[in-house]
Formats: C-alpha cells, sequence, structure tokens
C-alpha cells in the first residue's frame, strides 16, 4: 500500500475563497497530495469558544474550495481546534457562554478554557459537531485540548471545579473538599484508593462525551479522530486505551493521529526517544487502527526545522507502522502555499521513498530488540514520593532506556522481551510480583532507582542488594566511575564522569550479597573509592541482572567508555541471544522488525558527522544481510554494498540519513 499524504492547512473567512481554490489545486497536484486536513478556528485565528454563527461562517465560507478539492478526487477532513480549548493565552469566553471554567487543583480558574462536565457546553458542542457533520468531511478530529493536562495557565490542569468535587463526592457518598481529595490522589507512598476513584470519573466523563459525539457525527457519514500526545500524560488521566477506541469508533477501526517528534529542529539524542513513541503508540493502538502520526513543525518553514529532519520525520513514521501521514507544513494564518514552492518540491520528491517503505514495512511488522516494559496504568500506580507536589507527579517516566539504548547502538522495543528488559525508576511499581519475577528469571538491566524499588518490594535477593539507599554528593563525593573489570568496559582502568551531571545527581548504593560481581567503582576527586558502580549478580531463578548507580530517565550523557559499557552488560545479560547493535560511528541508532520469517533493519545516522562503512551485529534469527538500501535526505534511495555483516557506502551517509536492511 502507498503512503497517504495528509496536509494539515487553515484558511479564515476573510480570505477570498476563489484566490484559495486555485491556490490549493495547483498545491496538491505539485506536492502530490491525497487529502487536505482543515483546521477552523486555530491558534492565530482563535479568539475563544467560536459561536454558531462564527462556526456557519466558516463552513460556508471553505466551502467553495472544499467542492473544488472534492470534484479534483481529493478526500478532505476537518480539525476543530476547540473543543475545551487548548489555553487561554488572553482569550475570554463570550458574553453569553457562562460555562464552568476549568480549574486546577490550587482552585486557579481559566477564562477560556471550558470544563467538560458543563452541561451547556456540552449542549453548545454537540451543535457544533451537528453543523459539522453535515458537510461531507471524511474525518472529523477531536484535538488534544480534550485532555486534562497542559492547559495554560493551569498547573498541569484540571479539572478540578466545583463541578467535579460535587460528582466525585455523589459518587463516593463524601463530602470532600478540592484539596482534601487531591491530598488523598497524591498522598505519599501506596496509591490511596480516592486517586483510581477521581481517575474512573474522568475516564468515564470523557467516555460518555466522546460516544456522544460519535453517534453525530457518525448519522452525517463522517469518521471521528483521536490526536494524542506523551503515554506518561494520559497515564497520569487514568485513560484506559481500549475503552477509548471503543467510545471513538464502536466495531470500526480507529482514527489515531499520535504525537511523536518534537514541533522544532532537534539534536541527535531525541530520535531514540522519537522511535520509542511510535512503538508504545503502536502497542496501544487495535492491529486495525488508521494510524497517522503527527508529523508536527511549529512555527513553520525551514528556519525552523529543516527539510532534511522533517523528511526523517517522515520516514520513521512510516518504518514504525503508519497508515497515513499527517503533515503540518503550512502556518495558521492562510498565507498562500506560492509563498514558498519549495515545500510542494520537497513533498514530492519525497513521495517515491514513502511509498517504498510503506512497502516495505507493513504494520504487521514488530519491533525486536532489548525490552523495555511500560504500561499504561502506570499513573494509576506510582508511588509518590514525599517531596513531590502537583498532579505531575503521577506522570510516571517510561522512555529512559530507550534513550540510553538507543545511544548506545542497541535496538530497543517498548515491549517485554523473552530474554532481557530493562527497567527504570518509578515503572516498576506498575508491575505485579509475578511478572517481575518472570522478567528477572531471565536478563534484567535496573537503573539505580528501580533497584531501590525492588529492594523495597521485597526482592532485594533477585538482585544482589541486601539494602538500599539513594546518595548525593553533599552525603559523598564521587565524581567518577572507574571500570575495574575489563569484560565489562573498554579497558579496564578507564574512568567516566558522574560529577554534578542530571543522571548522577542520586545514586544508588546498597550492601552487596554474596555473588554479586562489582565490574566498576565510584571515585573521589582524589580516586580514593567511595562506593559501587556496576554490579552484576546471578540469581536463584537462573536470571542474570545488571544493575547501574544511575538514573536512566535524565538526559543521556554519552561517551564511548559509557557506550562500550552498556554493550558489553546487554552480551552478559543476553547469554548468547542477541538482540541487534551496530558499530562504526556515534549516533548510529538501529532498528530491527519482524513478521512470522521477515525481517527488516534500518540503521539511522543521527550524528553530524558522515558514515561510510559500519557493522550490523544482527539478533538471534536473523542470518544473513541479502540487501541494503541508502535512503538520503532528498529522498532519493541507492544501493549500499553488503560484505557480510559490513555496510559499505557508495556515498557517506549524512545526518537523519538511514540504510534499510533485508
Amino acid at each position: 500500500m502507498p503512503t497517504h499524504y495528509t496536509l494539515r492547512m487553515q484558511f479564515g473567512p476573510h480570505q477570498d475563497a476563489d484566490i484559495i481554490t486555485d491556490q490549493l489545486l495547483k498545491l496538491v497536484e505539485e506536492a502530490r497530495v491525497d487529502e487536505i486536513m482543515f483546521f477552523f478556528f486555530a491558534e492565530e485565528m482563535n479568539d475563544g469558544h467560536g459561536t454558531l454563527e462564527d462556526v456557519r461562517t466558516w463552513i460556508e465560507n471553505s466551502r467553495p474550495y472544499r467542492k473544488a478539492l472534492a470534484e479534483a478526487g481529493i478526500t478532505v477532513s476537518l480539525n476543530p481546534w476547540h473543543s475545551l480549548l487548548h489555553a487561554d493565552r488572553g482569550r475570554r469566553m463570550k458574553s453569553q457562554q457562562k460555562w464552568q471554567p476549568m480549574v486546577d487543583r490550587n482552585g486557579k480558574a481559566c477564562t477560556a478554557v471550558v470544563c467538560p462536565l458543563d452541561q451547556d457546553w456540552r449542549a453548545y458542542y454537540e451543535e457544533v459537531l451537528r453543523l459539522y457533520s453535515q458537510e461531507g468531511f471524511r474525518v472529523i478530529w477531536i484535538d488534544d485540548d480534550i485532555r486534562y493536562h497542559n492547559h495554560e495557565p493551569l498547573e498541569w490542569g484540571g479539572c478540578f471545579c466545583p463541578l467535579h468535587v460535587a460528582e466525585f463526592n455523589r459518587r463516593m457518598g463524601t463530602n470532600a473538599t478540592r484539596e482534601e481529595i487531591t491530598a488523598n490522589c497524591l498522598a505519599p507512598g501506596e496509591p490511596h484508593p480516592w486517586r483510581d476513584a477521581w481517575l474512573d470519573m474522568w475516564e468515564e466523563t470523557h467516555l460518555a462525551m466522546i460516544s456522544r459525539w460519535r453517534e453525530i457525527i457518525e448519522s452525517g457519514g463522517s469518521r471521528l479522530g483521536l490526536m494524542s500526545s506523551l503515554p506518561e500524560a494520559h497515564a497520569a488521566e487514568g485513560r484506559r486505551w481500549a475503552d477509548w477506541w471503543k467510545a471513538l469508533a464502536g466495531e470500526r477501526p480507529p482514527i489515531h493521529r499520535p504525537h511523536f517528534w518534537g514541533y522544532s529542529e532537534t539534536v541527535s539524542r531525541t530520535l531514540p526517544n522519537s522511535i520509542a513513541l511510535l512503538d508504545q503508540n503502536r502497542q496501544i493502538q487495535p492491529e486495525n487502527v488508521e494510524s497517522g502520526p503527527e508529523i508536527e513543525c511549529f512555527p513553520y518553514g525551514n528556519w525552523n526545522k529543516s527539510f532534511r529532519q522533517i523528511g526523517a520525520q517522515m520516514a520513521l513514521a512510516q518504518i514504525c507502522g503508519s497508515t497515513n501521514l499527517n503533515i503540518s507544513l503550512y502556518d495558521f494564518m492562510g498565507n498562500w502555499p506560492d509563498d514558498e514552492p519549495e515545500r510542494a518540491r520537497f513533498l514530492s520528491r519525497w513521495r517515491g521513498a514513502l511509498d517504498w517503505l510503506a512497502d516495505q514495512f507493513p504494520m504487521t511488522l514488530k519491533s525486536v530488540g532489548i525490552g523495555i516494559p511500560w504500561s499504561p496504568n502506570m499513573g494509576r500506580k506510582i508511588h509518590v514520593k514525599d517531596h513531590d507536589t502537583g498532579w505531575k507527579a503521577l506522570q510516571c517516566p517510561s522512555r529512559g532506556w530507550a534513550n540510553w539504548l538507543g545511544a548506545s547502538r542497541q535496538a530497543f522495543s517498548m515491549r517485554p522481551s523473552p530474554s532481557i528488559n530493562a527497567l527504570a525508576g518509578p515503572v516498576v511499581w506498575s508491575f505485579s510480583q509475578s511478572k517481575l519475577h518472570e522478567w528477572l528469571s531471565q536478563g534484567v538491566l535496573l537503573d539505580g532507582e528501580a533497584a531501590a524499588i525492588l529492594v523495597k518490594r521485597g526482592m532485594g535477593h533477585l538482585i544482589g542488594f541486601e539494602t538500599a539507599r539513594m546518595i548525593d554528593q553533599t552525603e559523598v563525593l564521587y565524581s567518577m566511575e572507574q571500570i575495574s573489570d575489563e569484560h565489562f568496559g573498554l579497558r579496564q582502568g578507564a574512568q567516566m564522569s558522574v560529577n554534578a551531571k542530571p543522571y548522577t545527581a542520586k545514586l544508588f548504593q546498597g550492601r552487596l550479597l554474596d555473588g554479586a560481581r562489582l565490574a566498576s567503582d565510584l571515585r573521589s576527586p582524589t580516586q580514593n573509592i567511595v562506593g559501587h558502580g556496576l554490579v552484576l549478580y546471578q540469581n536463584e531463578l537462573g536470571g542474570r541482572v545488571a544493575t547501574v548507580p544511575w538514573c536512566a530517565n535524565a538526559p543521556v550523557e554519552m561517551n564511548i567508555h559509557r557506550a562500550t559499557q552498556l554493550q558489553r552488560v546487554i552480551g552478559y545479560l543476553g547469554n548468547g541471544v542477541s538482540h541487534g547493535n551496530v558499530e562504526g560511528s556515534a549516533w548510529l541508532v538501529p532498528q530491527f522488525l519482524k513478521d512470522g520469517e521477515r525481517w527488516r533493519g534500518v540503521i539511522w545516522n543521527a550524528g553530524a558527522d558522515t558514515v561510510a562503512r559500519f557493522t550490523v551485529n544482527l539478533p538471534t534469527g536473523w542470518e544473513t544481510i541479502s540487501s541494503a538500501i541508502h535512503v538520503k535526505a532528498e529522498g532519493e534511495r541507492s544501493s549500499a554494498l553488503v560484505e557480510g555483516n559490513q555496510i559499505v557506502l557508495v556515498q557517506p551517509m549524512h545526518q537523519w540519513e538511514f540504510v534499510v536492511i533485508y
């Protein structure tokens, strides 16, 4: 199946529809576009919640160019910018809009963002959707403003308004205040039962609302689509994805637009995070989903994000399993596509490569690599720390190891592996004792916080520690980690900085059990040994465990010694099973995917240095590489030489280019 280009654009009621029609018809031909997703009331053209008369004006003014596109064979969809509204940004409700505003846990109220429990607002928005549903749009999107988090100027978001407090008390038979409810929901340690109850209330409110919206929209012949943001933020809202898909689509395939890449030009270290985000979304989506990741660029233009990086962004979405690409290259102010014709040329150049990638990477392929387990329920399960405040404490990090493993050139998967799994930080609270025991009977890589939690949960004897504590430099003056075992580093005596880095702000220390193997130590500025570094342990279940003392959820600090240490650790944990990696240059990032007997691999160059040759160590089960195709920044493809497990490029691979192997 070819890829599907959807351009996201906005033209306001003040603009000449004839001019816009000519511009669009020219654009869709030159850029090889399949669909236009129009915004209404977006960003610069948003003054809050539009009145019904405003809605009718937008609809009527856009009809000529929507009709012309349909006659030209171009599908048309709609992205209304406001349901609850993203943020105030100086906007206010209009005089007739006497709705309950959204309120944060501290009692601060918005001036324009609305509470989803307000019945008058619900009636208004249902009428808005009725108007939209009569216009023949393929999809009408629920934008991400439906979420509870990230509604400026609130702290984290809401809603904790009087309507929600009253509804909670009605459900629970209590008479609690907002302060009492939030204090219990955010109580340190084992989650208070009220947290689940509050999240259930939020969840059921939204599910009922979305189900009603689907009925309205489908009655007019359109489909309902959903944009989503980071999985950890939705986990802090208590979102249960299977129920959302049911509310959104009933028994039909849901339509989803996940976020996965930064809006502006980003750096090498963010690529593994983008891979992990797409992989997480594939896990929560049903098999028959229409998945169109958001190729977001804001503000717009290649002063903000290069075409080279946008091409990589589109390619990664296709590689990770997508039916559509929802592309934002044009601003919200309705400037003409002709103002920058190079955007259409860019899209046209890439179309052939993306169609080829869609063929090579069907949605049946699943990622293969070191497992990084996570749970959509992690916001319900996480233990809040004593010093944490605010609802953001429920946002559990889940992609930390993806960033470190990807940076050290190891393949990973955001699903559990049957041989090696990596656990970092508070995500450990999400899993049952039996599931943790299962993983600990195989191979497990732990960061310091995960190890401390496992000791607290009574599993220290399975990871090699009798006790656990976290230290900082005010308690112990550590500044270096030294390799003490030559099998787990580039060489014995090699040193890495652990001085005043985010990932080493607190380090895990504990009393080691007999049989624990010390592979590195912590040293003071004067080379005194002040603690343990990497600890290896084979437990009574037959599993191998490696514990690093630092925090894998902090930004990556990579160098040849850390990369080599992690590579050797993975080899030890695999015990003869390879999960796949690559060698040859910094910031080569591998992906491996499998469907039955079919294998595919991608080796990215996320770094600024060119690469002419590299070595691929294939995952167990993949015997030989038969072909390699270099995909360049302009979307051009050329064959590369395959010499055993070495790939030799005819032209060097530049940043954000990649090689597909099969």
